[in-house]
């Protein structure tokens, strides 16, 4: 397989289950819809900073700095979760780069089409996320615990 996945791709393309899994054609359609979510991902992260840097008046009234607070932390959040999404996403890009995206990491398995087309990050099949969710908890910390580990 090319290792460079071009990053081209006819508007109108949409991936079939009737045509070969994870082929040059389906890898750069979720290429590009990655590339395209950490764009939108990066605006809103600078949109909250400019937020943030908004916020940060000094009030007299200790209610309105309280609220300005609040803003300011509700952003924050934000901007963490922009940034979780990021990581997953450059994780997904790194996986179409050494050939492994499009399959479960815990049991090497087709995530399928309908599931990447919703989550185009997913690094796991339905089938492995129940199968975690079943294990009793010390378990399923240390298959995720690997997991992490085997990433880095």
């Amino acid at each position: 397989m090319d290792t460079l996945i071009s990053a081209y791709q006819p508007s109108n393309y949409q991936p079939s289950p009737n045509e070969p899994y994870m082929n040059n054609d389906q890898l750069a359609y979720f290429k590009n819809k990655l590339i395209h979510q950490k764009m939108q991902l990066i605006e809103k992260i600078r949109g909250t900073i400019e937020k943030i840097q908004s916020l940060q008046s000094v009030d007299a009234d200790i209610l309105d700095r309280s609220n300005t607070q609040i803003d300011i932390e509700s952003e924050l959040k934000s901007n963490q979760r922009y940034n979780r999404l990021i990581k997953e996403i450059d994780g997904a890009l790194s996986r179409i780069e050494d050939g492994s995206f499009g399959y479960c990491e815990l049991s090497g398995e087709p995530i399928g089409l309908r599931r990447l087309e919703v989550l185009p990050f997913a690094a796991m099949s339905v089938k492995s996320l129940e199968q975690l969710e079943t294990l009793p908890m010390a378990a399923n910390q240390s298959v995720i615990i690997n997991r992490t580990l085997s990433a880095r």
